[in-house]
């Protein structure tokens, strides 16, 4: 909505109102309110962004201040094998009849779905104005690679270990109970922390959303309400704390500088992508956009337990504290280092955000499965990870698999 229509709207409405009003306190309510959303609207700060542009959605890195990540100078690209059989184009799903892949993804708002097997691209297909190099936000898929970075540091030695507690960087939480939270707990979401996850529109989550500055603040600002370690809570909260301690330890270097130096270039991504901020810190709860092919190295990565060409990105041990199950100390085994595991009985894991991004493992079949889209479409969360895993389940194995080659490139 331009600001000029917003402007006339609210000039028509204080008009109805003001001819409406046959007491002078409900005119002064009124009056009051109109100002209040004009004020808010004028001066473009956090509540004027969320009255101005409502819901979120894929393209919302447009509204917001954000750093470039640039293409890698030495880009990956998967080997073409479109052209196969290896993808069914009609899925059989228990209790259905067949149903036609694209006519599904069609009808249900997605961007772009992506799979590729054995490093090789072997289906593509973008919809509704989505092309290749198409930018789109990857809500919670964020939280999975700020979960890669933190592992990163580690082997950089910039942390020393996942179970120090929060307060060795973040002596500000020191006294109330912060102590008790090691960095395990907030990759696990154990922590206790009072943050609600909600899309109240006057709630915390909400607000860190469209805030245009102070996320750190914030932070160091949230309260316990339970002892850490007492049980799983999916909370936005604690990868923010992460954040905040990544970028003590970066000394200066700012989170997307330190992405782009030790995983994006290093990756070979394509194009290029930007993460969002609060015009000083990133979001790296929600707020990281890129290509649908980008977002797939990022599964690729994790496939190849952290190896990539001729070296390492991260180490064997740090993937496979997200893709084994680990129910200890309050864990749940559907989040591991911030990454979800659909089925309890599966090796399967995945990013995923709010919108239905997606960015799916099967490690059985050597598969990555990317979706992108405006939203979930008719189908809820749980439809869409039981229709990954039977696309994921549906390409055979290859005789002669060449899973791998890419690892050990010249």
């Amino acid at each position: 909505m331009s600001r000029q229509l917003v402007f006339h709207t609210i000039h028509h409405s204080s008009t109805v109102v003001a001819k409406g009003c046959k007491e002078k306190r409900w005119c002064a309510k009124g009056i009051l309110t109109i100002g209040i959303s004009l004020f808010l609207l004028c001066g473009c700060g956090t509540y004027g962004r969320m009255l101005l542009h409502g819901f979120s959605g894929v393209d919302d890195y447009r509204i917001f201040p954000g750093r470039k990540l640039e293409p890698s100078t030495h880009p990956f690209s998967f080997r073409d094998e479109i052209k196969g059989d290896r993808v069914p184009e009609e899925l059989n799903i228990p209790n259905h009849d067949k149903v036609g892949l694209q006519v599904l993804l069609q009808d249900n708002d997605t961007l772009a779905f992506l799979i590729i097997q054995d490093d090789a691209l072997i289906y593509e297909r973008y919809f509704n104005g989505f092309i290749r190099d198409s930018l789109s936000l990857g809500f919670s898929m964020t939280k999975s690679v700020l979960s890669l970075l933190i592992g990163c540091a580690i082997d950089d030695k910039l942390l020393n270990s996942v179970e120090d507690p929060v307060t060795d960087y973040l002596p500000e939480l020191r006294g109330r109970g912060f102590e008790k939270i090691s960095l395990h707990r907030l990759l696990m979401s154990t922590s206790g922390l009072n943050y609600a996850e909600s899309d109240n529109p006057f709630g915390i989550h909400t607000y860190l959303y469209y805030c245009e500055s102070g996320l750190e603040r914030k932070a160091l600002d949230f309260r316990l309400t339970e002892p850490p370690g007492t049980r799983f809570v999916y909370k936005s909260g604690d990868n923010i704390i992460l954040a905040t301690v990544l970028r003590r330890v970066l000394r200066g270097e700012t989170i997307t500088a330190y992405l782009q130096r030790r995983v994006w270039t290093p990756l070979g991504m394509e194009y290029g992508g930007i993460w969002s901020t609060d015009s000083d810190q990133e979001k790296t709860w929600c707020c990281l956009s890129a290509t649908a092919r980008d977002f797939a190295k990022f599964g690729m990565l994790y496939l190849h337990e952290g190896q990539w060409g001729n070296g390492t990105i991260v180490s064997k041990d740090w993937i496979r504290g997200a893709t084994k199950a680990n129910e200890g100390d309050g864990a749940s085994w559907q989040y591991q280092f911030q990454w979800w595991h659909p089925f309890r009985e599966r090796s399967h894991y995945m990013m995923a955000g709010h919108l239905g991004q997606y960015v799916y493992v099967n490690p059985d079949t050597h598969v990555v499965v990317v979706r992108l889209g405006k939203s979930r479409g008719g189908l809820s969360s749980e439809q869409w990870w039981k229709l990954l895993e039977i696309v994921s389940d549906s390409i055979r194995i290859q005789p002669q698999s060449d899973f791998g080659r890419m690892i050990h490139r010249d």
